[in-house]
């Protein structure tokens, strides 16, 4: 499973000024929605907004758009609701 240490590692070589704040914030969102919930492989859901997240640094994307990456399910697979992701 991607880690979000390699996720700033990857942000970072491309883009030594990116906003690791905004990245950090998006990852404990994410995970603290997600938290419980499994894939059918029974593996933890995080592992799919990290995976994506880890596809956009590849990409060499800003940390916005990597942010994106993990926040993207958020308000689709839990009862988190669109305001509440704008905070």
């Amino acid at each position: 499973m991607i880690r979000y240490e390699d996720l700033e590692e990857k942000v970072l070589h491309h883009q030594p000024n990116a906003d690791l704040e905004l990245l950090r914030k998006a990852y404990v969102f994410s995970a603290r929605e997600h938290k419980g919930q499994v894939r059918q492989s029974g593996e933890p859901y995080l592992t799919h907004p990290l995976e994506v997240a880890n596809i956009l640094a590849e990409m060499r994307q800003d940390a916005a758009c990597v942010s994106v990456g993990l926040l993207h399910d958020v308000v689709e697979d839990t009862l988190t609701d669109t305001r509440t992701l704008k905070e």
